[in-house]
């Protein structure tokens, strides 16, 4: 629909960019607040029309509809405008299935990481398969946390290459209980990053029945995949002791105290041997 005159004249008003594409000169506090909240006023309407005047990026054309954007939603945010901040919200997730740039609609996604709650999770997962928008779906998920896991384990099947590792990440940084097979399995991925990533969101679980699938993930050739590995026995050990799964915990030290055998990995054993001696009170 077309931007209405008055939009364009509020969306004027928003400060300049330097030179360095910063805002730090001339700043009319005042005068910008007063823009925002007439913009803010005007609606789903308003936030819509600021959307279809968002240009490339570093453009002197998206500058203040890139800064007004902003500003509205984190004025939703700042009075406490629960209804505002829903309807503002599922504008801009309704417009990433549209025919917006991707860079636009990268923008949308950052905005909804920073404003977005359970509305629009849904909107974001539909993006995990796509390899030039799933970096930026997968952080506003997990900076959004409820309903965000579902989601990523629904386009798992879908998702190759960036995508899935994008997931993979995402998965781990939630750590969601329910995600504990997904990423069991995924443990077992051709690639090694994903596999990587599955060992790390597994050892921040300390859930008991990642005891084996963890050791045996740890137990690869000698390089880097085997010492990220390790590290995440470790730190799943960690975590079993300070939940007191004390046996298991143990087992996972044993376990390395036993199998690094090689001069290399004598801090592994160390480490190991020093826990246990802990645990036992020696």
């Amino acid at each position: 629909m077309p931007v209405s005159d008055k939009l364009k004249s509020l969306v004027a008003e928003m400060p300049d960019a330097d030179n360095r594409g910063m805002f730090t000169t001339n700043i009319d506090k005042d005068k910008i607040e007063k823009a925002v909240a007439a913009i803010f006023e005007g609606g789903r309407e308003n936030v819509q029309g600021i959307i279809e005047m968002l240009g490339e990026p570093g453009s002197p054309e998206n500058v203040k509809p890139h800064y007004a954007l902003h500003c509205v939603l984190n004025r939703a945010l700042i009075v406490g405008d629960e209804k505002a901040r829903r309807e503002f919200c599922e504008t801009l997730a309704a417009n990433l299935s549209g025919n917006l740039p991707t860079h636009s609609k990268a923008y949308l996604c950052q905005e909804l990481q920073w404003a977005g709650r359970e509305e629009v999770v849904h909107a974001l997962g539909k993006l995990l398969t796509d390899e030039q928008l799933c970096d930026p779906a997968g952080m506003a998920l997990v900076a959004i946390g409820g309903g965000a896991a579902e989601e990523l384990r629904a386009a798992l099947p879908k998702a190759e290459g960036r995508c899935r590792l994008v997931i993979a990440h995402s998965l781990a940084a939630l750590g969601n209980a329910g995600s504990l097979d997904t990423l069991m399995e995924l443990l077992n991925d051709p690639d090694r990053e994903v596999r990587l990533a599955a060992g790390a969101g597994l050892a921040k679980t300390g859930d008991v029945r990642a005891v084996e699938a963890l050791m045996r993930a740890a137990d690869v050739e000698p390089g880097w995949e085997r010492i990220q590995a390790t590290k995440h026995c470790l730190i799943f050990a960690e975590r079993l002791m300070s939940t007191g799964n004390n046996t298991h915990a143990l087992k996972v030290y044993q376990h390395l105290r036993e199998t690094r055998t090689d001069p290399s990995e004598e801090y592994v054993r160390d480490a190991a041997k020093n826990a246990l001696a802990a645990a036992s009170g020696g």
